[in-house]
């Protein structure tokens, strides 16, 4: 008999999204508060993108629902999935405590399967309240069959994001990275074209308008000869003669956006994009593909992207994130810095937990990856915070050839 899903909706949407893929119910019937009732929409899109289509019912609960209240909406839900002669199975995961514990009262009550959500080690729980949870999951508890499913895409969208990107193809771009790796020299020379006191975008001040760019279209990069070579190669830059230059696909837009008087800034910002894309690849974005190998080689990770825009784009402005990934059935963000002497990381990391988060919500794995990280009492505060925002992992160069700083630790 096809599988009634009757869930409790909380801020947190893996809970409820695994059982749907697992069980593939004909239909889900979700308890929410005013709050989360949202959340239900989007896990649904989300098992959508994942394979699994399913009808939905949504059950509007109070702000505070009482274990009384819960128990009698579930014994509701109940008794609509047997009308449809539906196999009705209860997940008490989700909700307040109180909602918990009033779900499960229901399912006990009803003798029905029933099940708990245990996303930390990526499993399913019978809830022993009626018939084993193998009579309608199989023998099979583990999120294992499931991760194939589990892309960025259908965890964002879970969580509320309209879509993530693809992202970037980076195989071209690792000669060039493996050299900044093993040149310090070259890789500071190369940021000292960009941003250094003489550079083509001085202390990091790019140019505000088409004409400028245009400007900046005709002015040599003195990059380190075998930089210059690599980054040719690599697609970065253009040549002519002797000089390196900044790649010029965009200039008969960005001309046609200097003459004009007030120019679309969607249009202005697709113009610049490729430019700005060689700056920061040049000054420090080489070291989020050095990153995203290391992780790509570690084998821990599906559906690696790299230089991902998440969400919708609205007027011209389209988030971009470093590296995303999934690990199991959890999101993977990675948020990589040059860093330095003066850089400020401590207040990146809150900043790095909430962009984390927004993507693929409370169980997600998070990392900063820093290229030159800081010593002495400032990488005593790094790692203090690190620890209280619950273990964002640190990333240096030293650990890119020992894989296991990707592996997930036991709490």
């Amino acid at each position: 008999m096809p599988i009634a899903l009757i869930q409790l909706i909380s801020e947190q949407t893996m809970q409820n999204l695994v059982p749907v893929l697992a069980l593939k119910p004909a239909k889900v019937l979700h308890l929410a508060t005013p709050k989360t009732t949202a959340r239900s929409a989007n896990i649904v899109e989300g098992a959508r993108q994942a394979g699994v289509t399913t009808a939905v019912e949504n059950i509007r609960l109070t702000e505070m629902p009482s274990i009384p209240e819960t128990s009698r909406a579930v014994l509701r839900a109940i008794e609509s999935a047997r009308a449809e002669e539906l196999t009705p199975v209860v997940n008490f995961t989700g909700g307040t405590k109180l909602m918990s514990i009033g779900a499960y009262e229901a399912a006990m009550r009803e003798q029905i399967v029933s099940l708990y959500v245990d996303t930390d080690r990526q499993q399913f729980l019978d809830g022993h309240s009626g018939p084993k949870l193998n009579t309608v999951l199989g023998d099979d508890f583990s999120f294992t069959s499931l991760h194939q499913a589990l892309t960025v895409n259908a965890i964002a969208v879970a969580n509320g994001r309209q879509r993530v990107t693809g992202g970037r193809a980076w195989q071209p771009f690792l000669s060039l990275v493996g050299h900044f790796l093993r040149s310090a020299a070259d890789e500071k020379s190369a940021w000292e074209t960009v941003h250094g006191p003489h550079g083509v975008c001085p202390n990091g001040r790019e140019p505000r308008r088409a004409g400028d760019w245009l400007t900046l279209l005709g002015r040599p990069l003195p990059l380190p000869s075998h930089v210059g070579e690599l980054a040719l190669e690599s697609g970065l830059l253009r040549a002519d003669g002797a000089k390196l230059l900044l790649p010029d696909s965009t200039r008969a837009t960005l001309e046609e956006l200097a003459r004009a008087e007030r120019p679309a800034a969607a249009d202005y910002f697709a113009a610049v994009r490729p430019l700005q894309f060689t700056l920061a690849f040049l000054s420090g974005a080489w070291w989020e593909v050095a990153v995203f190998e290391a992780a790509h080689r570690s084998g821990q990770f599906r559906d690696l992207r790299w230089s991902v825009n998440v969400g919708e784009r609205q007027g011209g402005f389209d988030p971009e994130e470093d590296i995303v990934g999934v690990d199991g059935v959890q999101i993977a963000f990675f948020s990589c810095k040059r860093g330095g002497a003066r850089a400020r990381l401590v207040p990146l990391l809150d900043e790095l937990d909430n962009r984390a988060r927004s993507l693929g919500g409370h169980f997600t794995r998070r990392f900063l990856a820093i290229f030159q990280p800081p010593f002495g009492q400032n990488a005593a505060n790094l790692q203090k915070r690190a620890k209280e925002l619950s273990g964002i992992q640190i990333v240096t160069p030293l650990d890119l050839e020992n894989l296991e700083v990707f592996a997930r630790k036991n709490r």
